[in-house]
């Protein structure tokens, strides 16, 4: 492919919305064009022969780790920089969104509706079949649901900013819990949002590739 725009993609999902296969799914088409991809997903780190072992203690050191692999093959250049993660509010999507303009690059947010609660904790399960599955809590899901509804409309600059709902945090890695900072959120900042509706997901899974190289298109 010749003309196209360097891009980083941002999934923004609940776990078990199938951004992972459709990432993998994506990675596959723009290879067969030619481009060169790197796919980051903090997730990854918590992989241990083959079983999610997850640690809420290690979970800021993985997120920088991720962010650092990210930022490297935007500076070596990559044609395409994914990043994997949940990316549910705006400052969680911040320092890759930054050092994607930093570098001059378009960004796409790939944007996965919520499928119905009892979905994805059936998608989360951990069984034979399935070692690899990451086994989140119902609990943490619900708010996961939350979270995406409350600052979905930040994917829309023109979109009003709400003092009453659209909070900002940090990550306090001494205490391991998120922190209410003053003022407000900020939107999302992105180039063009693809959704995925759970209705389109299996179709997704096979053309989501084609609809980004039409986006990146020049």
């Amino acid at each position: 492919m010749k003309n196209f725009r360097k891009t980083v993609i941002i999934n923004r999902a609940v776990p078990g919305s199938g951004k992972t296969t459709i990432s993998r799914s994506i990675n596959t088409a723009l290879n067969t064009a030619g481009l060169n991809i790197g796919l980051h997903s903090t997730d990854d780190y918590f992989m241990v022969d083959g079983q999610y072992m997850f640690d809420l203690r290690k979970l800021a050191e993985f997120h920088r780790k991720n962010s650092e692999s990210f930022s490297r093959d935007l500076n070596a250049g990559k044609d395409i920089v994914i990043c994997d993660n949940t990316n549910l509010m705006p400052w969680q999507t911040e320092s890759y969104t930054r050092q994607a303009r930093q570098n001059g690059y378009y960004i796409i947010f790939l944007n996965f509706t919520p499928r119905e609660l009892k979905q994805h904790v059936q998608a989360q399960m951990v069984t034979p079949e399935k070692p690899d599955a990451h086994g989140v809590p119902e609990s943490v899901l619900r708010q996961f649901i939350d979270d995406f509804n409350t600052y979905d409309d930040l994917l829309n600059r023109r979109a009003g900013i709400n003092p009453h709902r659209h909070f900002n945090y940090v990550w306090d890695e001494r205490n391991c819990v998120q922190v209410r900072l003053p003022g407000t959120a900020k939107h999302f900042d992105s180039d063009a949002v693809v959704t995925i509706k759970p209705k389109d997901y299996h179709k997704m899974k096979n053309t989501a590739g084609s609809r980004i190289l039409q986006l990146i298109a020049q």
